[in-house]
């Protein structure tokens, strides 16, 4: 076999194979042997023809297709693997010569990746502090949310934090554009209702009523597509309002939110909860940072079939989590006023910008010699098993393949991370001030949290781990509001490994 490789533009490479006269020669009899036993030719038994004979019955075109199919995979695998290839998409294949056989295939690779001066990138710490204000402030969101509602002293129209019951229909030109709604309970200035009834209800006292319209335009965002452009007709009928009455900051409303005797105890609770939240949230900052920062100095080219790859798994992930809350993609498509091709197009450069900044961590940890080996996973494996009352069964389940791997993916990933922040920061770490040791202490403690979690659901799952080893709102009451999900961090998204271009077979007339 003979194999030249010619580097394309984005990530592209395009190999030319040649088979030499040998091995293609063997081909064709291999395919010749096949052939016959499936041509029924008079005075022969299946298979015993003269090869002669089988040609002119069939043609020579069918025997030569037959032996190019054979080899043409055969010869692409091996040219993968002798130029070290990682194909990502699906070969485009030319045969420019029949006997011996010889083609061309182009197919996008796996990227190759400089890092630059990758040692330079630098982000500040975060100094994490909280105040007394900002202890306050939750303080204050418990005691509304443990307020009781009840009707105002003296007769009077609702204000801004009232709770109103009110019933309401909707028409346009006379005909009913949604179902009634009776007795919709609403908070004012809190719940999502348009501006026009907010104020229509300010006007009113319970048992009266009001009238009027809406218009929206065409290109008011905060309107479901259904809305815009129409004028509908409002009628409404306040039914009650009600106040907040809200308890006082003490010991009884510390023991209500919890197990606090003292409002004291409420107060220093608080105050960790926000300094550990606060720290993990800078943290994060950090790393995002990090990871741009770095990728920033790489030098690399995504192939589009990653791209794609990717925007289809998110699509999928998408699907699934709508799905899980009771709806559907395309309903969520239809709210949204896009089309699916819309959607992908949109998702196309977040796509891009996670694969490479994940593909730019791989590298990162080649780069940084950081590795996991069999040391570090039977360490890990003792740290998890060492409390567990059956230890040597939880041993046995976490030594499977299927665990094995998640475990030396997480391991790679902190690594990484912790490698990551100390280089950006110059050893300062992702966070300073008090927040510090707070988060020191919530990593600890989430570490502990999953751990125990990891053990009930292995456990839960001890009995499927050998299967496992072997198994390859359009409501006009209130505006829409789009669902956003943040994914900038990269540290759960791996890379494409491109493996699966590699299963691509390469067959005559594939271009």
């Amino acid at each position: 076999m003979r194999v030249t490789v010619e580097k394309q533009p984005q990530s592209s490479v395009t190999l030319d194979i040649a088979a030499d006269d040998d091995e293609f020669g063997k081909a064709m009899d291999r395919a010749f042997r096949r052939v016959s036993q499936q041509v029924r030719i008079p005075g022969f038994r299946p298979g015993r023809a003269p090869r002669f004979i089988v040609e002119q019955r069939i043609g020579r075109e069918a025997i030569v297709d037959e032996a190019q199919r054979e080899i043409m995979d055969k010869l692409y695998r091996e040219a993968l693997e002798q130029e070290s290839i990682v194909p990502v998409s699906e070969p485009d294949v030319d045969v420019y010569q029949q006997e011996p056989v010889a083609f061309r295939v182009q197919v996008q690779v796996y990227p190759d990746v400089d890092l630059g001066d990758y040692q330079t990138a630098r982000v500040e710490s975060r100094e994490v502090t909280v105040s007394d204000e900002d202890v306050q402030s939750v303080l204050d969101d418990l005691q509304r949310a443990h307020s009781v509602w009840v009707e105002p002293a003296e007769k009077r129209s609702p204000r801004a934090g009232d709770q109103v019951i009110i019933d309401l229909t909707v028409t346009r030109d006379g005909e009913s554009f949604q179902d009634p709604l009776e007795n919709g309970t609403f908070v004012l200035g809190e719940s999502a209702l348009f501006p026009e009834i907010e104020e229509a209800i300010k006007q009113l006292h319970p048992g009266e009523g009001a009238e009027f319209d809406i218009a929206f335009a065409e290109d008011d965002e905060k309107a479901s597509p259904e809305l815009r452009g129409k004028s509908l007709h409002y009628q409404l009928t306040l039914d009650e309002i009600k106040e907040r009455e809200l308890p006082g900051i003490d010991d009884d409303l510390a023991k209500t939110v919890g197990d606090y005797e003292t409002v004291d105890a409420l107060r220093s609770s608080v105050r960790s909860d926000l300094l550990r939240n606060r720290a993990i949230e800078a943290r994060n900052e950090v790393v995002n940072q990090a990871i741009d920062a770095v990728a920033a100095q790489a030098t690399l080219a995504i192939p589009s079939a990653m791209v794609d790859r990717q925007i289809e798994d998110e699509i999928e992930r998408l699907r699934t989590r709508l799905q899980q809350q009771g709806t559907s993609l395309e309903e969520y498509l239809r709210f949204s006023d896009k089309t699916l091709e819309q959607y992908r197009a949109e998702q196309r450069d977040d796509a891009e910008r996670r694969l490479r900044n994940s593909i730019v961590l791989e590298e990162f940890a080649k780069a940084e010699g950081i590795e996991v080996g069999e040391d570090d996973l039977l360490a890990e494996i003792d740290r998890l098993t060492a409390p567990s009352e059956n230890s040597e069964q939880m041993r046995e389940i976490y030594s499977s393949p299927y665990f094995r791997g998640l475990l030396t993916e997480e391991l790679t990933n902190r690594r990484v991370t912790d490698r990551l922040i100390d280089l950006v920061t110059e050893g300062r770490g992702a966070v300073t001030g008090e927040g510090a040791q707070a988060l020191e202490e919530a990593t600890r403690g989430a570490a502990m949290e999953a751990d125990i979690a990891s053990e009930v659901a292995i456990a839960e799952a001890a009995v499927e781990v050998e299967s496992i080893d072997d198994a390859p709102a359009d409501e006009a009451v209130e505006p829409a509001a789009a669902d956003e999900t943040d994914a900038s961090s990269v540290e759960s998204e791996p890379a494409e490994s491109g493996a699966e271009g590699a299963q691509q077979p390469v067959e005559p007339g594939a271009k």
